[in-house]
């Protein structure tokens, strides 16, 4: 039995120092992937670039300017010329700034657009009268005697009086109404039909709906051509947005609105589109869509020109002076450093924002290296363990198989 004992410890010892083999090639291959992974965190930091601050000096040009004694004139570009027939050594780009009355559209957020129906007189034209039906005719439609049992008629009538009492106050039997061609009512009198007949100055009356009446808390005013403020706007406005709904617009469809100090133009066309366009038609002045609006005002303006220009150069040759094709005046030239401020902080913040993802990129790095090196000396330190381990269980073997030789040889000399 005891021979049995020691040759079953000795293969249980033989398991154990395999398994403690294969376990430290395990951690072998675990050190090896951490060192894999090592090298590409190493790679990793070989491949960030240091960012670099901006200089000054890059974003600093020479600039050279002049006046005329009107504008301060800046030269952007000077191009040498070559055997100019008039003598001239440069062609020259300048500019200055300058108000120039401009036309100007923009998009009014939630315009608060408001319609209105509203009486309105308007003049009568092309008046016929027929001698044999004593009948008179308001551009080819019958003017007829004003019926007070005519519903529409009467309703329609007593509207237009709030707002025109001297009609109502008229002898029913002078009032005449017409249909024009849009089916819309009109009325006037005989005397303005006999007037207009003759070719003077004769008022009709008639309802107009859809009116826009106002923009938010400004009142909407028609667009008046005899004011010569509102014209010129008007002319510049249409001029700089010809294909516009504004610019097609006839004038009697052309609104105002004082805002802020400025006058505001918008065509009833696009008034009304705001106007319907409330979501909520409960709540027809809220939620609509943005309204187009024009003004014009003067603007500081860019002004360029490209003209060519005799420079006179000293010996460094640095200009000094510059007498242009159209002038007979010879200007001198003011040389000044100019930074531009502004791309030198763009680049700045450019740069604070670079370095910043830099020093991320490195600390995660650092990070990503520290759990490596911790993961690497755990596994160093279970290779230690096992490798205690296998000398422990190499020395236990040795004594167990001594045992079982002397087990063997005792055995064998009992029979000799």
């Amino acid at each position: 039995m005891g021979m049995a004992a020691s040759q079953a410890r000795y293969l249980g010892l033989t398991a154990r120092k395999t398994n403690v083999e294969y376990e430290g090639q395990q951690v072998n291959q675990a050190r090896t992937a951490l060192a894999n992974q090592s090298a590409n965190t190493f790679n990793e930091l070989l491949a960030l670039e240091v960012p670099t601050a901006p200089s000054t000096q890059d974003f600093t040009t020479l600039q050279y300017s002049y006046e005329d004694g009107t504008y301060a004139e800046v030269i952007t570009n000077m191009s040498e010329l070559v055997n100019d027939p008039d003598g001239y050594n440069y062609l020259v780009s300048h500019y200055h700034y300058a108000e120039v009355f401009t036309g100007v559209q923009s998009k009014k957020p939630n315009p608060q657009v408001s319609l209105a129906n509203d009486a309105v007189d308007g003049v009568l034209n092309n008046v016929t009268y027929d001698t044999p039906s004593g009948t008179y005719y308001v551009d080819g439609a019958q003017a007829l005697v004003y019926d007070p049992l005519n519903e529409d008629q009467r309703s329609l009538l007593e509207r237009i009086g709030q707002e025109y009492p001297d009609l109502l106050a008229e002898d029913p039997a002078n009032i005449f109404t017409y249909t024009d061609a849009d089916g819309e009512i009109h009325f006037t009198t005989g005397d303005n039909l006999a007037h207009a007949l003759a070719g003077e100055d004769a008022e009709e009356y008639h309802m107009v709906y859809d009116v826009p009446t106002y923009v938010g808390n400004c009142e909407l005013t028609q667009y008046d051509p005899t004011n010569s403020i509102q014209k010129a706007s008007y002319d510049e406005i249409c001029s700089k947005f010809p294909d516009t709904a504004f610019a097609n617009a006839s004038a009697d469809e052309i609104y105002t609105y004082e805002y802020q100090g400025r006058t505001y133009f918008a065509c009833l066309d696009d008034l009304r589109d705001a106007a319907i366009s409330a979501v909520d038609s409960t709540k027809p002045t809220e939620n609509q869509d943005p309204l187009t609006q024009y003004y014009a005002d003067n603007i500081n303006t860019r002004i360029e020109r490209q003209e060519r220009a005799f420079i006179d150069v000293d010996e460094k040759g640095r200009p000094y002076s510059i007498r242009f094709e159209n002038s007979t005046a010879t200007l001198a030239l003011n040389t000044e450093t100019i930074t531009d401020e502004d791309a030198y902080n763009d680049a700045m913040n450019q740069y604070n924002y670079d370095m910043q993802v830099y020093e991320k990129a490195i600390a995660d790095i650092n990070a990503k290296t520290e759990r490596i090196q911790e993961q690497d000396r755990t596994l160093e330190l279970r290779l230690r363990q096992l490798d205690t381990e296998q000398d422990a269980l190499q020395t236990e073997m040795e004594a167990v198989k001594k045992v079982i030789e002397k087990n063997i040889e005792s055995t064998f000399k009992t029979f000799e």
